[in-house]
């Protein structure tokens, strides 16, 4: 029964996700918007603006993945303890691509923080 709870809540946080990537979906429009208007006017200020956007979705996105890492883990755990070869081979790979998650979403925060569009490349 605990299990049962366990899994509608974990449903119940992913329902909350799903409507925070609908969000970040708009205000990544809205970005694309300030984007568009530094590409044509090479104002600083617009800029500005949208990578700050940018890297506060990225933020938020690395955030979802930090959770369902942390649930592969959980989930990871638990199979450790079934003793299925099967479901602990999943598991692991679960995890592995969780982790690769995590790891790009990292890169492409310090990327977005750190490039720099006038010059083209990227400044450290």
């Amino acid at each position: 029964m605990k299990e049962i709870e366990e899994q509608l809540n974990e449903l119940k946080i992913e329902d909350y996700i799903w409507l925070l990537f609908i969000f970040v979906s708009i205000v990544a429009l809205i970005s694309n918007y300030y984007e568009r208007k530094y590409v044509v006017t090479k104002n600083k200020k617009d800029f500005k603006i949208y990578k700050t956007i940018n890297i506060d979705l990225l933020i938020i996105s690395f955030l979802v993945y930090l959770y369902f890492s942390l649930l592969s883990y959980k989930k990871y755990k638990q199979t450790l303890k079934t003793g299925n070869i099967r479901e602990l081979f999943f598991s692991k790979l679960n995890l592995f691509a969780t982790s690769l998650f995590l790891i790009a979403g990292l890169l492409n925060i310090f990327i977005e923080s750190k490039s720099d569009i006038e010059a083209g490349d990227i400044f450290l």
